[in-house]
């Protein structure tokens, strides 16, 4: 195996481990029992900036492993299949963010900062918008019967799911934001 690869393996692991470390640390930043305004997914973006959709997903796959193997996700695990499309796809579909790598390298070897920040800021909600597209049907199929009654599933789904889905969001783009002028050396994978 090339050292690039067991580099971009590594990598990939760590940073999951960062994303779920970061998930229980910012636990108390929710508002109310919904909404929260983590930034815990900046982990899994900057591997998938780093390396592409790929690795992206497989970090993502692990964060949610993580979740599973340690007990976070017990709360929230009602049975084998939504436990799967919640903690394993939605999780890996952050990955899908990474289509803009090749952008966000253009930009890079360009030096068009504003450019990078951007494409970043669309990798980001293309990611979380997979993730959350997941929670969403999730939310209807395994907890619609939470709603309130008289409510639908559809509209309890999307304003639960939707109020995370901007909460983590705009949280995942301050923290890439405030990375800004770190990004050349935070993306760089050629060994110097």
């Amino acid at each position: 195996m090339k050292k690039t690869n067991i580099r971009m393996l590594a990598e990939v692991a760590l940073f999951a481990t960062l994303a779920y470390i970061l998930d229980v640390f910012t636990q108390p930043m929710q508002i109310g029992p919904w909404i929260s305004f983590s930034f815990k997914m900046v982990p899994i973006f900057i591997v998938t900036f780093r390396w592409g959709t790929k690795a992206g997903m497989l970090s993502g796959f692990i964060w949610g492993l993580l979740q599973i193997v340690t007990g976070q996700a017990a709360g929230g695990f009602l049975n084998v299949f939504q436990g799967f499309l919640e903690y394993f796809v939605a999780f890996a579909l952050i990955g899908v963010g990474g289509i803009v790598k090749p952008a966000i390298d253009k930009a890079r070897s360009k030096k068009q900062n504003v450019r990078l920040l951007l494409t970043s800021m669309l990798g980001i909600i293309i990611g979380t918008l997979s993730r959350y597209v997941i929670h969403f049907i999730a939310g209807i199929i395994f907890w619609g019967s939470y709603a309130p009654k008289g409510q639908s599933a559809i509209y309890y789904s999307f304003y639960i799911n939707g109020f995370s889905w901007l909460g983590e969001t705009l949280a995942c783009i301050l923290v890439i934001w405030a990375l800004s002028p770190f990004m050349y050396r935070l993306l760089n994978t050629k060994q110097s």
